[in-house]
């Protein structure tokens, strides 16, 4: 009786975290085409801020770039990996690049005006 309990027992243990959901992460910035926008040429680094939020990780080393990333995990895999990386020089947005929108991608900020 007992060795039967103890077999069934590890038979649905077993079988069990075979069918484990895992869920969906998205980590990161999430940032919407129209918000991306409005941004124009020549914004401060605050105004761009107001519209899209600080980076979620700041580069100490170079305070002129700020990169917006987003990965998409599903199933415990990366599946997509979108970023915008914005470039400042003397507190004055001058250049885009990235993925994150892929119809932009590679703009230069200079040619929206």
């Amino acid at each position: 009786m007992k060795i039967s309990t103890i077999l069934v027992s590890l038979f649905v243990l077993f079988f069990s975290t075979a069918c484990v959901y895992k869920t969906p992460v998205q980590q990161g910035n999430v940032l919407e085409q129209d918000d991306v926008d409005e941004i124009k040429p020549n914004m401060s680094k605050r105004q761009v801020a107001i519209i899209l939020g600080t980076p979620a990780i700041a580069d100490p080393f170079n305070q002129d770039r700020w990169d917006y990333i987003n990965t998409m995990k599903l199933k415990g895999k990366i599946d997509k990996v979108k970023h915008l990386t914005l470039y400042f020089e003397n507190d004055r947005l001058v250049r885009t690049e990235g993925n994150y929108f892929p119809e932009k991608n590679s703009e230069n900020i200079e040619e929206k005006e």
